[in-house]
């Protein structure tokens, strides 16, 4: 016998079992019980009903958890809770039990998460998010899941409540347990608003698209709040909220080197009837907060490091031309752009239009080894700068004033900076 396929049976066995038993003892009050098999961290969720059997538009989601080892300490049930489980929870907004099924026992006893967190393991056991692996949690026997009204009325009463309840103990905003916020970026342009920023997720979370929605909305509205302005130090002041905000996450120090987020997401506002640049495509949409979430996950990270990484005499080889055309192009363009007769500048980049997106593009692809690393970003800045120039040009955006300001009296920088690191690698 194949003892593993065995033993997977049997956890499949135990797992309907407690199912069942609780589907029977929701569905016996008259609400419902829907089972969410693809999700992560979540097994269902409670809808409650009044009793003339109308919708309350109230669910507390539900963790079912069976065990053959049911133990018992004096009046509380002892379990050993996944620590993974636990961080979603912990930046979860809405209600969540977890529900311990004794399958020889035939019984069930359940806890909110949110509240034991919160009141009971924040002053216990402080540094439990340390943990690896798991969390040990009580439970107290009086609370069995039962055909009883008492069970009823504390579910419904977590239904109703809950939310406000856990705003209100949350002392700080949890979710900034599992993130921090790497780089923040203002790319507006005269029209638009738009802020994007790179953002490290705890990997416990990140493996879970559940938390990561949850962790996603908080996020994007901390960044949104934030309003970073590219012009603070010069005594800038925006007052406009930002029209489009871009997130990218990483939860590795890989990812991040090279530019790979297994997730990226764009806000866009709403009101203001933009429309989508980055995500047209996108997997999930956070319809309430109107985010689209695209998940990088069908391209493996160490296969794709692998398949596109160069040596250096290679990746020298690939990128001379573009690294060519740039600073030639960057010594050219401000002596144009000093000339009275500014046609001379502006055909001339009419006619280098196509070149300076071609070789923007030529980078997109490369990833350079760990000496070449500040070369590549600054000439993808330099080339960025070039592109964006010659399409503020095309669309008429701005003023000479406008046009030096955001681009061309950047390019003495960035050939300094692209001298520099030529001489550094050479």
């Amino acid at each position: 016998m194949d003892l593993k396929r065995s033993q997977y049976d049997e956890n499949n066995k135990n797992e309907g079992k407690s199912i069942r038993f609780f589907e029977g003892v929701i569905e016996e009050n008259g609400w419902k019980y829907r089972r969410q098999e693809k999700d992560n961290d979540i097994d269902g969720e409670i809808e409650t009903f009044s009793e003339n059997g109308e919708t309350t538009a109230k669910v507390i989601k539900v963790q079912l958890k069976a065990t053959t080892l049911l133990e018992l300490n004096k009046d509380l049930v002892v379990f050993d809770c996944p620590v993974k489980f636990l961080n979603f929870c912990d930046v979860c907004d809405i209600p969540i039990i977890i529900v311990v099924y004794g399958v020889e026992e035939k019984k069930a006893y359940w806890l909110w998460t949110q509240k034991y967190i919160l009141q009971t393991l924040e002053n216990n056991n402080p540094k439990w998010r340390e943990n690896t692996s798991s969390v040990r949690i009580k439970i107290p026997i009086t609370n069995e899941v039962l055909e009883h009204e008492r069970f009823y009325s504390e579910i419904d009463r977590i239904s109703i409540e809950g939310i406000n309840e856990i705003q209100q103990w949350r002392k700080q905003d949890t979710s900034e347990y599992y993130y921090t916020i790497l780089e923040e970026k203002d790319n507006s342009t005269l029209s638009k608003r738009r802020i994007n920023a790179k953002i490290y997720i705890e990997r416990s979370l990140a493996s879970s698209k559940d938390a990561m929605i949850e962790l996603i909305k908080k996020i994007n509205e901390k960044v949104k709040s934030n309003n970073y302005n590219k012009g603070v130090l010069e005594g800038k002041k925006i007052t406009l909220e930002p029209d489009y905000v871009w997130l990218y996450f990483y939860d590795d120090l890989i990812q991040i080197e090279h530019g790979l987020p297994f997730c990226r997401t764009e806000w866009l506002d709403k009101k203001k009837n933009n429309a989508p640049i980055l995500l047209k495509e996108y997997d999930q949409l956070i319809s309430d907060f109107n985010i689209r979430v695209k998940w990088e996950y069908n391209r493996p990270l160490q296969k794709y490091l692998i398949t596109n990484s160069h040596s250096k005499n290679q990746y020298l080889e690939d990128v001379r031309g573009a690294l060519n055309f740039a600073i030639e192009e960057l010594e050219l363009l401000p002596k144009y752009f000093s000339e009275k007769d500014k046609d001379i500048f502006y055909n001339h980049i009419n006619e280098k239009r196509k070149e300076y997106t071609s070789n923007y593009l030529v980078l997109s692809d490369l990833l350079p080894p760990y000496e070449c690393r500040t070369l590549q970003g600054e000439l993808h800045n330099a080339l960025c700068d070039l592109d964006n120039l010659a399409i503020a040009i095309e669309n008429k955006q701005g003023n000479e004033y406008y046009l030096n300001s955001q681009y061309v009296s950047k390019f003495f920088s960035h050939l300094i900076t692209l001298r520099s690191e030529i001489k550094k690698i050479i």
